[in-house]
């Protein structure tokens, strides 16, 4: 399979950009237009709305791939001008201007989402008496193919296609031959990319037509560059020699403007004069070496591996074993992660050197290459192709893009895609499950944890509140009843106070152990009473917020745990507990301004707690903090 050059499918697609722009704004005057729209927006304070629209038009179509960033502030300021004038059509003109500039940086998606909306203001136009068909076809031409340019750089053949299908009837509409050109040439690449070698001919068969036709000698040539590969992989000879040879003498013509067409065209010279039947290994030969001393660091890899590709060819017709190895291994991209499906074909040709050459192991090294990168492509493919069907089943056409699909004889090569994604979704769905299944192990086995903590804490709340607690009261009792029998009653004394002390301690210990607050009226209510009784404590909640008992729970003792360790540890004045909710998560903030945590005690036991205590609810825990300003600790659960 042939990988198109990616740096000349750029140029190709920013070349079909500017033909759907008026070539008057890109005249050797562009700066002198610009320049002088701008003094006219800053001098003259009665333009009326037509007037500031065209000046800022002007500076948009005259600063495009010059200036970005006045361009940009320009197409903004158009933008707003729109929506005070309702000017639909300039507001696509914005939009799309929009749309280049972020293609032009290459951010596709947001180039996606403004040529998207041009097209929605498109649509508003139909039945709008101001605007002409020729306007919508305009608009619609230059966004269809923009869309298509979009996708096709982004190796989205399926949508790229689409789009150029949908552009094509305009293109014919009004006899735009240019554009049907370069959009026969991108669609026939794009069937390339995916092995569609009937389809692709078809394609370049077309644009070499409509480029005839148009009469550019470069749109007549262009496409034989692709088709010729066709032939090649096919052995014929005949067909092969035929398309390349008018590219062969206008490139070789134009060899100093077409700097790298030339050097691939003389690759192809050279495989046609090795096809079996057909041989003339001395033409062959000197093709190669010509192609070789063109051969450049300015030149495109692409370029410079198909130069090298050929010339290991002729070294293996010629038994030349050591030469073609060297040549092959400059056909390659030294980073496999890298490599495309030509260099898929090189290792392969490597391998089998290296087999001539007796080294059995790195042809052995080579061969698991090929098996990798078939088995990496295979993957992206199929990943590829289950993302862009589902945003093409989302499209306007759906159900004319299933009919298409289902055509056997257009598309048999996607009931392949099909059962391949159809495994992938299997996989996914299996894999999902099983971590479903070990997620709701995890989350069982907290639950029970929960369960029997929350059993031995009340047990513990009872033992502490009725025994310990009764035997204080009654050692305050006897130590009443003992003052008043030494005749101390009126004496001061430390113990009683102490007694109280430990009594109102150990109740709040217990109360909090279990507290009966969280399970009677819920989460909020039990931490506003909890912060009441800790000193210098305030708590908030925003929202009308109930939870599962199991989260409610988990959440109270991570705030018991972490205004313990600043009651404990900062040296704080002042400690917040917040409670937020929104759609998606439940988050609780506990801050303070004290003295903060240092890099050894972030990691200690009570955070530690607090982290397997929300684990298995897939929470996370977020702490902020630096040596005395104070630390914050977010907890949050997703709901």
């Amino acid at each position: 399979m042939v990988i198109t050059d990616k740096y000349l499918r750029k140029v190709l697609t920013l070349a079909y950009l500017m033909l759907s722009l008026s070539v008057s704004a890109y005249t050797d005057h562009r700066n002198a237009k610009v320049d002088s729209a701008e003094q006219v927006l800053r001098q003259r304070k009665d333009l009326t709305d037509r007037e500031r629209m065209d000046c800022y038009y002007t500076i948009v179509r005259g600063t495009l791939g010059k200036n970005s960033e006045k361009h940009e502030r320009y197409c903004r300021e158009m933008l707003a001008q729109t929506y005070r004038i309702n000017a639909l059509n300039m507001r696509e003109n914005a939009l799309y201007h929009l749309g280049l500039q972020n293609y032009g940086k290459e951010q596709y998606d947001a180039a996606e989402r403004y040529f998207l909306w041009a097209l929605a203001v498109t649509d508003s136009m139909r039945g709008d008496k101001r605007y002409k068909e020729s306007d919508i076809d305009d608009n619609l031409s230059q966004l269809y193919g923009a869309l298509g340019n979009l996708y096709n750089m982004q190796d989205k053949a399926l949508l790229a296609i689409e789009y150029y299908q949908k552009a094509l009837p305009i293109f014919e509409k009004h006899s735009w031959l240019e554009s049907q050109t370069i959009l026969h040439h991108n669609v026939a690449e794009l069937w390339l990319t995916m092995g569609n070698n009937e389809k692709a001919e078809q394609e370049y068969l077309k644009a070499i037509e409509t480029g005839e036709a148009s009469g550019d000698s470069l749109l007549m040539v262009l496409p034989r560059k692709g088709l010729v590969k066709i032939y090649i992989s096919e052995d014929d000879y005949d067909k092969a020699l035929q398309t390349v040879m008018p590219a062969y003498q206008y490139y070789k013509s134009h060899r100093a403007e077409e700097v790298g067409d030339y050097p691939e065209v003389l690759a192809s010279m050279v495989k046609i004069h090795l096809i079996s039947g057909h041989k003339d290994l001395a033409k062959a030969r000197s093709y190669a070496v010509e192609a070789l001393s063109l051969d450049s660091d300015e030149l495109m890899f692409e370029t410079h591996a198909d130069i090298n590709a050929a010339a290991a060819l002729v070294a293996i017709d010629e038994n030349k074993w050591e030469e073609a190895l060297r040549y092959a291994l400059k056909s390659v991209h030294e980073n496999d992660d890298e490599a495309t499906y030509s260099d898929v074909s090189c290792y392969d040709m490597i391998a089998q050197i290296y087999v001539e050459l007796g080294d059995k192991a790195n042809a052995r090294v080579y061969i698991n290459k090929v098996v990798r990168m078939m088995e990496r492509f295979a993957t992206e493919n199929y990943q590829s192709a289950l993302s862009q069907m589902e945003v093409l089943y989302e499209t306007e056409k759906k159900e004319e893009q299933i009919a298409l699909m289902n055509r056997a004889q257009v598309y048999y090569n996607w009931s392949l895609i099909a059962a391949a994604v159809l495994i992938v979704m299997l996989i996914v769905v299996l894999v999902y499950r099983h971590q479903a299944h070990r997620r709701q192990k995890a989350l069982l086995a907290a639950k029970v944890a929960l369960e029997t903590e929350t059993k031995e804490r009340r047990i513990l709340a009872r033992d502490l509140h009725d025994s310990l607690g009764g035997m204080l009261s009654l050692l305050r009792l006897k130590m009443e009843e003992y003052k008043q029998k030494i005749g101390q009653s009126d004496q001061p004394d430390e113990v009683l106070p102490l007694l109280d002390a430990t009594h109102t301690e150990l109740r709040r210990v217990s109360h909090h152990l279990m507290p009966e607050e969280l399970l009677r009226n819920g989460l909020v209510s039990a931490l506003h009473d909890f912060a009441i009784s800790v000193p210098m404590t305030r708590f908030q909640a925003v929202g009308d917020i109930r939870l599962d008992k199991d989260r409610e729970l988990v959440l109270y003792r991570c705030a018991y745990e972490m205004v313990n360790n600043a009651v404990k540890h900062a040296d704080a004045s002042r400690i917040d507990i917040q409670l937020i909710e929104d759609e998606k998560s439940i988050v609780l903030t506990v801050s303070d301004d004290g003295k903060g945590m240092t890099e050894g005690n972030s990691s200690g036991m009570g955070l530690q707690n607090i982290r397997e205590r929300i684990e298995p609810f897939s929470g996370e825990m977020c702490v902020i903090t630096s040596e005395n300003d104070g630390t914050e600790i977010n907890i949050i659960l997703p709901l």
